[in-house]
This record gives C-alpha cells, sequence and structure tokens, in this order.
C-alpha cells in the first residue's frame, strides 16, 4: 500500500451505510499531486457520497481518508478544508451582487486590526491568484452578476483553489459552457495541476475524461468498476464499466409515430430555437411515450418548454390533435391539452408555502366557477378525488406542501397535471429526487394516461428508465436529433443508448448551453 502523504487524496477501503441501505461498498481512490482524476458513475453510483466523505462532511462506516497526507478525524466539519481540500459545486455559490474580491474571501475573510476586513490586502491576493491561474479579462473589482457563466465558473474556481490547494474537486464544472468555454476552462484546470494539486474532474461528458484527465475511477453501484490511466483504456471500456455489460454501435433511424394506425397527438416540425434547439420533427401517436435522452447542452429541457409555451420557438410547426399549436404562454398550453411537469419542482412545480389543494387547483381554477364564484366544494372534491388516486401521503388536502416528503411533493405537481386532463405529459426528470416507490407510483401512472389515447414526452437522465417506459427514445445533441431507438430493435439497451449519446455530443456551438 502506498504512503498516503504520496496522495493529494487517499481514500481506502471506504464503505458506507445509511440504514440497512449499503451506499460505497470498500472503495479505494486515490489522487496523486499534480494529476486531474476523473470520476464517472450513473446517478446513484455513489459520488457524491464518496465526495462528501472526502470533504469531511459524511463520516466513512469503515475505511480511512487522508488529504494531502493528513488523516481526518471527522471531528469538525472544517477539517478537510483546513488540510487544503475545496469543492466547486454544480451549482454556484456566487453572490451576484458582490465582487469578484468579495466573493473569493467570501465567510474566509482576510482581517485587520480590530477585526475590521483588510481590503486592500484581498484586492492584492485576489490579482495575484487570478494571474496564477492564467485567468485573465475578470478585473477583481467587478461585480460578479456582470461576468458571463463563464467567468463566474473560473471565479468560483478561484475561490475554491485558494482553499483547496492540495486537493481540487470539480462536480459537473462544464454543464452550463459552450464548446469554446469548455477550452478555455480545461486550460484554467491544467494550470491548477501544474501548480501541484491533485484534481477530481466529475462528468457525465465521457469524452471530456480524456480530453483532460490523467486517470479515470467508475463507480457503479456503490463499487469501484474500472480505474485505470486514460492512456491505458478507451470510451467503449469506460461506458462498458458504466453499464456493466459489452457494447453495440447504435445505427441511426428515422422519426416518426409509433405503426398505431390513429392520427397524431402532437405533431413536431422543423421547431427551431435559436442557439438551443436546430430543425426538431417528431410527432406523438396516442398511447405512446417518447423519451428524450442527452447530455447537458443538447436541448432537452428547452425543447419542453418550446412545447409549453414557456419559450417562444423561432420557427418551425406545431400541431396537437390535428390543430395548429402554438400558445403564448404556459397558461395557454394548458387550455389546449400540454402539461409540463418541471425538474425543478420546488422552483417552478409547486408553492411551497401553499396548502395541496391550492397548488392543485391553480391551472383549473375557471373550471371551478359556479355562477362567476370560485366553488370551493367542487374544488374540494375535485382535490380529494385525485390524491386518492395518486396516493398523496398528508393529514388531508389543507397541509401546506413544505411538510410533505418530496415524493409526496412530485404527486402534488402530478396531482396539477391529472386534474388539467392533458392530451400531452410533458415530463422533465419527473422521478428525480423521489423514492423507488413513488418512481414506480409515477411511471405506473404517466402509463394508465396514455393508455387512455393520450401521449408524453419523458425527458430523463435515468437512462434504464427511459428504457423502461419509452416506446421509442430521441437522442439530442447539439440542439438537434441525432439517434432514433426504438423498442424491439436489438440496439434498444443502456449501452447502446449511452454510447449513442457520447456520440452524438451535446454541447452546442452555437452558445451557452442550458442545464438540463
Amino acid at each position: 500500500m502506498s504512503d498516503d502523504s504520496d496522495h493529494a487524496l487517499d481514500m481506502t477501503a471506504i464503505s458506507k451505510r445509511f440504514g440497512p441501505t449499503l451506499v460505497l461498498d470498500d472503495v479505494t481512490f486515490r489522487v496523486r499531486p499534480g494529476r486531474i482524476h476523473g470520476l464517472v458513475g450513473h446517478n446513484g453510483a455513489g459520488k457524491s457520497t464518496l465526495m462528501k466523505i472526502a470533504l469531511g462532511a459524511v463520516p466513512p462506516s469503515t475505511g480511512t481518508v487522508s488529504v494531502g497526507g493528513r488523516r481526518l478525524t471527522f471531528s469538525r466539519p472544517a477539517e478537510a478544508r483546513t488540510a487544503g481540500a475545496g469543492m466547486v459545486l454544480q451549482e454556484l455559490s456566487l453572490v451576484p451582487t458582490l465582487s469578484v474580491v468579495d466573493n473569493i474571501f467570501l465567510n474566509a475573510e482576510r482581517t485587520g486590526p480590530f477585526g475590521t476586513i483588510a481590503g486592500r490586502a484581498e484586492r492584492r491576493e485576489a490579482r495575484s491568484l487570478l494571474e496564477e491561474l492564467g485567468i485573465t479579462g475578470v478585473p477583481p473589482s467587478a461585480l460578479v452578476g456582470d461576468l458571463s457563466i463563464a467567468q463566474q465558473q473560473m471565479v468560483e474556481i478561484a475561490k475554491a483553489f485558494r482553499l483547496g490547494r492540495r486537493l481540487l474537486i470539480l462536480d459537473e464544472p462544464t454543464a452550463p459552457l459552450s464548446r469554446q468555454e469548455v477550452a478555455r476552462l480545461f486550460e484554467l484546470v491544467r494550470q491548477a495541476a501544474a501548480l501541484g494539486t491533485g484534481i477530481v474532474f466529475i462528468t457525465h461528458h465521457l469524452r471530456e475524461i480524456f480530453e483532460v484527465c490523467d486517470e479515470v475511477t467508475v463507480l457503479r453501484g456503490g463499487r469501484e468498476v474500472l480505474s485505470a490511466g486514460t492512456s491505458e483504456t478507451s470510451l467503449d471500456e469506460v461506458v462498458a464499466a458504466l453499464v456493466g455489460g459489452s457494447l453495440r454501435v447504435i445505427e441511426a433511424g428515422g422519426t416518426g409515430p409509433s405503426p398505431s394506425g390513429r392520427p397524431p397527438v402532437l405533431e413536431v416540425e422543423g421547431l427551431t430555437v435559436r442557439g438551443k434547439l436546430e430543425d426538431i420533427s417528431f410527432s406523438l401517436a396516442p398511447g405512446e411515450i417518447v423519451g428524450v435522452a442527452g447530455l447537458a447542452g443538447s436541448g432537452r429541457t428547452t425543447l419542453l418548454q418550446a412545447l409549453f409555451g414557456a419559450i417562444r420557438p423561432d420557427r418551425g410547426r406545431v400541431r396537437l390533435d390535428g390543430a395548429r399549436y402554438r400558445p403564448r404562454g404556459p397558461a395557454g398550453a394548458i387550455a389546449r391539452g400540454a402539461f409540463l411537469v418541471p425538474e425543478d419542482r420546488h422552483v417552478h412545480g409547486v408553492i411551497l408555502e401553499h396548502t395541496i389543494e391550492q397548488n392543485v387547483v391553480l391551472p383549473v381554477l375557471r373550471e371551478l366557477r359556479r355562477l362567476c364564484f370560485f366553488s370551493a366544494r367542487a374544488a374540494g372534491r375535485a382535490v380529494e378525488r385525485i390524491l386518492a388516486t395518486l396516493d398523496v401521503r398528508a393529514t388531508g388536502r389543507h397541509q401546506v406542501v413544505q411538510e410533505l416528503s418530496g415524493g409526496n411533493q412530485q404527486k402534488v405537481v402530478f396531482s396539477k397535471a391529472l386534474l388539467s386532463r392533458p392530451r400531452v405529459l410533458l415530463l422533465d426528470e419527473p422521478t428525480f429526487g423521489v423514492d423507488v416507490q413513488t418512481a414506480a407510483e409515477v411511471i405506473r401512472r404517466v402509463r394508465q394516461e396514455v393508455a387512455t389515447g393520450r401521449a408524453a414526452v419523458w425527458v430523463s437522465s435515468d437512462l434504464t428508465e427511459l428504457l423502461q417506459v419509452s416506446d421509442r427514445i430521441l437522442v439530442l445533441a447539439d440542439g438537434g436529433i441525432r439517434r432514433v431507438l426504438r423498442r424491439g430493435s436489438v440496439d434498444f439497451t443502456e449501452e447502446a443508448l449511452l454510447h449513442a449519446m457520447q456520440r452524438a455530443g451535446g454541447r452546442s456551438e452555437r452558445g451557452q448551453g442550458e442545464a438540463t
């Protein structure tokens, strides 16, 4: 066994249980100084838990952790940071109304006499730090809110690097960036490594591993299934390790409705949103679920938002039940028979401070009127009926939504959708962040809805789920449909789908890609 002082991060025989659930099983993960080590795995593979342990936020059930040769005891939260570990989360933690300097030193300020902030010393150190990392065009005095997303990402890295000179963990750092911005970010990451920092690079874009990383580790089901130098392995081997099987390359196919013989519920032709979507064409047959797969920036969420009227397309034609469909906004989409279950239910799906009933009836207030007055009795009956159908666990329809579990909050979002009786369900990560039982209930309920002649577009990062629910899967990259997988074909497999996504790419060169 190597001396842990030889590593920026040395995690040996790490196991972690949460109650009866084994999340990590005997994982050994080491990062050497000056090296960039890629960490990949599907959602639920254990990456987040492993990194929380590395940062001292969660203690392992068994195993040891050292940062820069210092063994962590997990006695205090800041222990790993004191040892020289820093992390850049996928969601930026910057304050847009503060300057670059103030953000870099936020919660770790330089102080002078009488506890006052040493502004001059901070500005000198910030300027030196930015120069050391090769970050140009970002004045220390600039407001972060005035910077581009790429510049904000660089400030975030500089902030973490200041405290994490031994170990720097980057969680999906390229997700919001265009291809040109990614290339600049890679220069910054390489510069940080050249200064002797060990870097953990977490990404779903497997090609990035081979562009910027020296080594790669693959987690699957809480276990390490591959660890090698990137010069000693290949994209195919990494994909095979992720899915636990051999690869079959997918062939491109055309789009079109499943052969139901009935008129389409939804027809999309040439849908284009400048910089986001380009010439999207497909149709939905009654009773069909079409899945949408793609990496960050592929256009998945933009597609659903355009169909829901939240984004105005620049060109293209859409027909719903044979009639022209061009809603002016979400209210118009709901009135016409399309409903979006959004990815972030807390921001766009529910009003947490309102009751279950207030949330569920919001899209159908006009339908619950009696002689121009809102009918509380009709609303109560409708809500009780839909809550029982979805088995929402609550004290009653008047309970505040924020008091519910995540799974029951998601059921409230679905209750809103089903009460509006949509012809097309637009589902953006509908099972994200819920337990297995709730996910199964969501899938069962959507299938029941489409069995009555409705249709659904299902976006998910969970490839197993997409294969389970979809009749066809559209693979998006750079805002266009690049592949189509059809149920029943030999290529309708997780390994083929993942391989198709990686080969297609998934990052816009026309501008900043959206987070999906």
